[in-house]
């Protein structure tokens, strides 16, 4: 039933099979209890596209060519068409099946290329860390020389400070007693 079809009515689907309306009537009837559906208009009146015409065609010559039964001839034909259809299906999920394939294909060759991708992008990152860690190893030296010249010089600096204050401090005490001793041999008269 392609949407661009022209459905046939229930007087020309008679006229085709050179068949009589009522006869057509029964044949629909039968071909529907084997759970076939045929379209139907809004009034409830069949209307025919030509894969249902195919099965009609088959139907007359199991009744007419060949006698069968209408109910056993229905069930024939609707068997028929059931395994044409789950043949068409079939080779439309084998279709489904090799896009579904190729597609899953290109999925994994895209997701391996972005691993390898973020792989990379990672080895460039540890590269980049350990000449991070490198350099900060070279400031921590370079600080810790500094501070260490730093410290030994404040260390000189404040020995020298004190030794000036020794020294002026033993300055200021002989000028003490030095003062002390003018004072009494002053005193005493030499």
């Amino acid at each position: 039933m392609s949407g661009t079809e022209k459905p046939l009515s229930s007087k020309e689907v008679s006229s085709i099979l050179d068949i009589g309306d009522s006869t057509l009537r029964k044949w629909c009837i039968a071909i529907e209890e084997q759970d076939y559906f045929f379209s139907r208009t809004d009034g409830n009146r069949r209307l025919f596209f030509s894969r249902d015409l195919e099965l009609l065609r088959n139907y007359r010559k199991y009744v007419q060519v060949q006698n069968i039964s209408m109910s056993n001839a229905a069930k024939l034909v609707v068997e028929g068409l059931n395994g044409i259809v789950e043949q068409e299906n079939e080779v439309e999920n084998k279709k489904n099946t090799v896009l579904s394939d190729r597609s899953n294909n290109e999925v994994i060759d895209r997701l391996m290329n972005y691993i390898e991708q973020q792989e990379e992008r990672q080895k460039q990152q540890e590269e980049f860390n350990k000449a991070l860690l490198n350099k900060l190893d070279e400031q921590q030296k370079y600080i810790e020389e500094r501070l260490n010249k730093r410290d030994d010089a404040l260390m000189q600096s404040l020995r020298e400070v004190q030794e000036t204050r020794k020294l002026i401090a033993a300055a200021e005490e002989k000028r003490e007693e030095e003062s002390k001793k003018g004072f009494f041999q002053r005193l005493l008269g030499k």
